[in-house]
């Protein structure tokens, strides 16, 4: 986008200021007058949506996301209150959470104690079975797109490249962040909750060891480790991290569906033994 408007007014909400760029979006920080409260709101320029390339891209996106408008609600997930689009403007309206994303504890010197890492991660994983449970694949999970609200509370947003399973099956391919795309999705196979699983799996490895599982200098090569490369565990970068946890990081990124976490509540229930100080399963 060509950078933030100076927006004094989105629709019915007064602009208090500008939070950050996306790739086709701003948002800003709004006050709902009505409702008494602050909301994030999304702006995507109607420009994008003429895109000789992407413009049919941009516009499902858009439509996507303002589909679940009142539909997620559950307190680990960014609250989507309303989607409004004009001949000027089209932005969705969204809860409004202070405390950054995930991607501030991702680097080695600002890392979160381990408990409160598996404490996050199991929220995650009860919104995501919440949102699977709805029909919903998010296929784009990275702590970019989880909400830091506190402590250990979280909320999941970004709903754009969301799969809905209805009357459309079209699929985006190339939609996400490589790094932590399943090797399903880096291969444009069809894709189910697993795919989030395995993406979950890699957030939760960031947040242990303070670095991605693979890095390559390109895609390509990227790539090919995603599909055929073994990472070494979390614990071999931070020493003090438990096998129980370096064994449900493999198990939540195994490279076949045979070997991943099935479901979201086996992913949640290892995660809970292990806050639990037991062991966790297999």
């Amino acid at each position: 986008m060509a950078g933030p408007l100076d927006l004094q007014q989105i629709g019915k909400y007064p602009v208090e200021r500008h939070l950050g760029s996306g790739a086709t979006s701003e948002v800003y920080l709004c006050h709902d007058t009505f409702a008494k409260r602050n909301v994030a709101v999304k702006v995507v320029s109607t420009a994008l949506f003429n895109h000789p390339g992407h413009g049919k891209l941009y516009k499902k996106l858009f439509v996507t996301e303002a589909s679940l408008a009142g539909r997620l609600k559950h307190p680990h997930i960014c609250e989507i209150y309303d989607a409004v689009a004009d001949e000027a403007l089209h932005y969705i309206v969204m809860e409004y959470v202070d405390g950054g994303t995930l991607e501030q504890f991702c680097s080695p010197e600002h890392l979160l104690p381990v408990d409160k890492v598996v404490e996050i991660v199991f929220k995650c994983t009860r919104a995501l079975e919440f949102a699977h449970k709805m029909g919903i694949t998010h296929r784009d999970i990275k702590p970019a797109n989880i909400l830091y609200a506190g402590e250990t509370d979280v909320k999941i947003s970004d709903f754009g490249a969301a799969l809905i399973a209805s009357g459309d099956s079209t699929q985006i391919a190339a939609i996400g962040s490589p790094s932590y795309m399943s090797p399903q999705q880096v291969k444009e196979h069809p894709l189910d909750h697993r795919t989030d699983i395995y993406s979950m799996g890699v957030v939760m490895y960031h947040l242990l060891a303070g670095r991605l599982p693979f890095e390559a200098s390109n895609n390509f090569s990227l790539i090919y480790q995603v599909t055929n490369v073994e990472p070494q565990p979390p614990s071999a970068y931070r020493p003090e991290i438990p096998r129980t946890i370096d064994n449900i990081v493999r198990r939540a990124m195994a490279k076949s569906l045979e070997h991943r976490y099935a479901e979201w509540e086996e992913f949640s229930l290892d995660l809970a033994a292990v806050f639990r100080g037991e062991a966790a399963g297999s």
